[in-house]
């Protein structure tokens, strides 16, 4: 069973994406019941009566099973919603398979159920696996579990299994294992998520509303990079982030002739352009220097990854390279962008090609030739 899941995570879940830590072991559903009255009443706490979780339980079915035998778990800790739905996917015809819910911070039965009540293992980052052992207790006895280690080791799912100390953490010597420090870390998660889902939902609308394209070529960036399977693909990347920063400097700052600030703005020399769109726009040094210094960065990271394709040298890109590209290129998307408000000028240029179809199948319609077209 533990193999299984562990399996289907790997399968669910990219390998750039891979970095999830796990615990396993027999829930307290039962003493739950006991406390709260009934297994239905236990059922209902779990699965959110008056919160709202992800859930593929009914109650009734959830309250029958803890009524029935004790239940094992497995808690994935960083698993996001899509990666859950894709892993719970690949279980459901499982026969000892009963389902998933997403574990809720303000749900305090939560905390006792799936955190409190069974022990982390194991950490899985890319395609590795680390165990947990508590380093201080081996030094006069090695308490580390080897048969697992070995099992581990044998299944062939990891390129290499590792041991990892996890000190005090999860003792009566751990000042942070409580509910409390559950609540502040899954507020924090809540208050992250909802800044920078504003701030990508702000990037993603005004790239929209400036040009359709940019959303485009966005998006085949991040779609190359989480669907890369080779160094080859994930190096390509790059262009697509190169594509989508000369487009963001031709809707921010059209190329000219003339020089600016003693730079050339012509169409090759974009970098320059967002340069200068900066400089005209922000009018404290301080300000101006740093977006200058974030672009400046950008195009480092472009260039670096550009050269190395360019000379066959793909598996010197690290998918973590190329993640902190994509986070760059966010944020200074972000940043340029939000430096003028929205409601400028309409830029028709992406809508000619539809524009011009339409009009020349209206002149075909009335028999009129498109030489007289005005």
């Amino acid at each position: 069973m533990r193999e299984s899941l562990v399996r289907a995570f790997l399968e669910s879940v990219p390998q750039h994406r891979r970095h999830a830590r796990f615990s396993t072991g027999t829930l307290p559903l039962r003493r739950l019941a006991q406390e709260v009255g009934s297994a239905g009443a236990a059922a209902n706490c779990v699965l959110g009566e008056h919160w709202v979780a992800w859930s593929t339980f009914f109650g009734s079915d959830l309250a029958k099973h803890v009524e029935s035998f004790d239940i094992a778990g497995m808690v994935v800790e960083s698993l996001t919603p899509s990666d859950a739905r894709a892993m719970h996917i690949r279980l459901k015809d499982m026969e000892w398979y009963l389902g998933a819910v997403q574990i809720r911070p303000e749900i305090p039965e939560h905390w006792m159920v799936f955190l409190k009540g069974i022990p982390s293992r194991f950490r899985i980052f890319e395609d590795s696996l680390y165990l947990f052992y508590s380093g201080y207790e081996s030094e006069f006895e090695d308490t580390r579990d080897h048969v697992d280690y070995r099992e581990w080791e044998s299944s062939g799912l990891f390129s290499s299994v590792r041991w990892e100390d996890s000190g005090v953490r999860e003792t009566i010597f751990d000042p942070y294992d409580n509910m409390q420090h559950f609540r502040r870390i899954g507020e924090a998660d809540e208050l992250l998520h909802g800044q920078f889902s504003s701030a990508l939902g702000e990037t993603l609308m005004r790239c929209s509303d400036l040009n359709p394209n940019l959303t485009q070529r966005l998006h085949a960036a991040i779609k190359a990079f989480e669907g890369h399977e080779t160094a080859e693909e994930l190096a390509h990347v790059s262009l697509s982030c190169r594509r989508f920063t000369e487009k963001l400097a031709d809707c921010l700052y059209s190329p000219r002739d003339e020089k600016v600030n003693g730079r050339k703005v012509g169409q090759a020399e974009y970098r320059n352009r967002l340069w200068a769109y900066v400089a005209e726009n922000v009018t404290s040094d301080t300000s101006r220097e740093l977006l200058i210094a974030n672009v400046e960065d950008l195009g480092k990271r472009i260039d670096k990854l550009d050269r190395l394709s360019n000379k066959g040298l793909h598996s010197d890109v690290s998918s973590s390279e190329v993640n902190r590209l994509l986070l760059s290129l966010l944020v200074v998307a972000h940043d340029l962008i939000s430096l003028r408000p929205p409601g400028g000028a309409f830029l028709y240029e992406p809508y000619e090609t539809t524009i011009r179809s339409f009009m020349e199948g209206l002149l075909q319609q009335e028999g009129r030739p498109q030489d007289d077209e005005e």
